[in-house]
């Protein structure tokens, strides 16, 4: 069976430029691994994010099914940088009609703290299948270690609920839990993992949460 494809944006992160963290380094791992084929390309404005998103929704790339927007996040909004965001709402207007069977996860954080409307809106507006992400701030290393299993989920599970069984099992289910890890179906439906165990307060670390502005 071919691997799942997954096409990732990812935002600008850092202000300093020496800085270097990245999705890049897990979406090879996986690649490396067998289990999913990918494109990785970075946006730091509004025009560049649309130039990718309409590239992805061409024909030619209805393979890559699965949309991984790897950014800092707001409830409804995506940041691309600590100054340029751009709301879902924007995003799914430019995707209208054209994601029939894609999965997209918000790797940002609060991204799915958005109102059960905003986002069931944005799955009749764009078409797909599901959305799926976080509804609190979370660590990059955790959520680094997430995505080892949820990219690969959703790129290659053939049930359409395949990201809810795992993320929901045992294993899994409390980091899921902990990270604030959600799913919304075209059908409207919502999910989320069962437990949220009691996690000791844990030094401040980087994250995926849009820093301050300036004014």
């Amino acid at each position: 069976m071919a691997r799942g494809g997954v096409f990732c944006i990812e935002g600008q992160w850092h202000r300093d430029l020496n800085e270097r963290g990245s999705v890049l380094p897990t979406l090879e791992l996986l690649e490396r691994l067998g289990k999913i084929r990918f494109i990785h390309k970075d946006a730091a404005t509004r025009d560049e994010l649309f130039y990718f998103v309409d590239r992805w929704l061409l024909k030619q790339y209805a393979d890559y099914r699965v949309g991984f927007f790897a950014m800092h996040g707001e409830p409804s909004r995506l940041c691309l940088t600590d100054w340029e965001s751009v709301a879902l709402a924007d995003v799914a207007d430019l995707m209208a009609g054209r994601c029939e069977g894609r999965r997209l996860y918000f790797g940002s954080c609060s991204v799915l703290r958005a109102s059960d409307a905003v986002l069931r809106d944005f799955l009749e507006t764009t078409g797909a299948a599901l959305i799926c992400g976080f509804t609190r701030e979370v660590d990059w290393v955790e959520s680094a270690a997430f995505e080892t299993v949820l990219l690969d989920v959703l790129a290659n599970g053939q049930r359409h609920n395949a990201a809810e069984l795992r993320m929901g099992s045992a294993h899994w289910a409390p980091l899921a839990s902990y990270l604030g890890f959600r799913v919304i179906y075209a059908n409207g439906r919502a999910w989320r993992p069962p437990v949220r165990p009691r996690v000791p307060a844990q030094p401040a670390a980087a994250s995926r949460v849009a820093a301050p502005r300036e004014a």
